[in-house]
Protein backbone atom coordinates (compact mmCIF):
# COMPACT_ATOMS: atom_id res chain seq x y z
CA UNK A 1 0.00 0.00 0.00
CA UNK A 2 1.25 3.42 -0.93
CA UNK A 3 1.68 6.16 1.48
CA UNK A 4 -0.91 8.44 1.91
CA UNK A 5 -1.06 11.73 3.07
CA UNK A 6 -4.20 13.83 4.21
CA UNK A 7 -4.41 18.09 4.09
CA UNK A 8 -7.81 18.29 4.28
CA UNK A 9 -10.94 16.50 4.12
CA UNK A 10 -10.70 16.36 0.36
CA UNK A 11 -7.79 14.24 0.12
CA UNK A 12 -9.53 11.73 2.65
CA UNK A 13 -12.85 11.64 -0.16
CA UNK A 14 -9.82 11.17 -2.93
CA UNK A 15 -8.57 8.10 -1.10
CA UNK A 16 -12.42 6.97 -0.48
CA UNK A 17 -12.49 7.32 -4.03
CA UNK A 18 -9.91 5.01 -4.99
CA UNK A 19 -10.66 2.77 -2.81
CA UNK A 20 -13.95 2.64 -4.53
CA UNK A 21 -12.49 2.15 -8.08
CA UNK A 22 -10.03 -0.45 -6.76
CA UNK A 23 -13.64 -2.40 -5.61
CA UNK A 24 -15.17 -1.42 -8.56
CA UNK A 25 -12.69 -3.38 -10.58
CA UNK A 26 -13.11 -6.40 -8.89
CA UNK A 27 -16.78 -6.22 -9.19
CA UNK A 28 -17.33 -5.81 -5.25
CA UNK A 29 -20.54 -3.91 -5.85
CA UNK A 30 -22.20 -5.14 -2.78
CA UNK A 31 -19.58 -3.60 -0.63
CA UNK A 32 -19.53 -0.11 -2.84
CA UNK A 33 -23.27 0.23 -2.04
CA UNK A 34 -22.34 -0.16 1.67
CA UNK A 35 -19.40 2.13 1.87
CA UNK A 36 -21.70 4.71 -0.30
CA UNK A 37 -24.66 4.49 2.13
CA UNK A 38 -22.41 4.90 5.24
CA UNK A 39 -20.83 8.04 3.24
CA UNK A 40 -24.38 9.33 2.90
CA UNK A 41 -24.17 10.55 6.74
CA UNK A 42 -21.54 13.14 6.26
CA UNK A 43 -23.49 16.21 6.60
CA UNK A 44 -21.00 18.31 7.94
CA UNK A 45 -22.34 17.82 11.57
CA UNK A 46 -19.85 16.15 14.04
CA UNK A 47 -22.75 13.69 14.36
CA UNK A 48 -22.71 12.61 10.67
CA UNK A 49 -19.13 12.06 10.34
CA UNK A 50 -19.73 9.47 13.71
CA UNK A 51 -22.66 7.98 11.99
CA UNK A 52 -20.68 7.66 8.46
CA UNK A 53 -17.48 5.92 10.83
CA UNK A 54 -19.85 3.72 12.50
CA UNK A 55 -21.13 2.16 9.63
CA UNK A 56 -18.23 2.00 7.31
CA UNK A 57 -16.51 0.19 10.15
CA UNK A 58 -19.70 -2.21 10.37
CA UNK A 59 -19.46 -3.04 6.81
CA UNK A 60 -15.75 -2.83 6.61
CA UNK A 61 -15.84 -5.64 9.90
CA UNK A 62 -18.71 -7.83 7.64
CA UNK A 63 -16.90 -7.40 4.36
CA UNK A 64 -13.02 -8.00 5.32
CA UNK A 65 -12.74 -11.59 4.44
CA UNK A 66 -13.98 -10.53 0.67
CA UNK A 67 -11.24 -7.73 0.09
CA UNK A 68 -7.73 -7.69 -0.77
CA UNK A 69 -4.71 -6.73 1.43
CA UNK A 70 -4.83 -3.24 -0.19
CA UNK A 71 -8.54 -2.84 -0.42
CA UNK A 72 -8.10 -3.57 3.75
CA UNK A 73 -5.33 -1.61 3.94
CA UNK A 74 -7.11 1.61 2.71
CA UNK A 75 -10.07 1.29 4.54
CA UNK A 76 -7.61 0.71 7.49
CA UNK A 77 -6.08 4.32 6.91
CA UNK A 78 -9.60 5.74 6.88
CA UNK A 79 -10.68 4.22 9.93
CA UNK A 80 -7.53 5.21 11.39
CA UNK A 81 -7.68 8.49 10.12
CA UNK A 82 -11.08 9.15 10.97
CA UNK A 83 -10.79 7.95 14.81
CA UNK A 84 -7.76 10.69 15.21
CA UNK A 85 -9.80 13.93 13.75
CA UNK A 86 -12.76 12.84 15.61
CA UNK A 87 -10.81 12.19 19.18
CA UNK A 88 -9.41 15.76 18.53
CA UNK A 89 -13.11 17.66 18.02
Amino acid sequence: MKDYKLNDWQDFWKIFDELIDLLSSDNKTIIIDEFKDAQKYVNGMTDGWYEFKFAFEKSLKSNRQHLTAEQNGIAEFLITTLNKSLANR
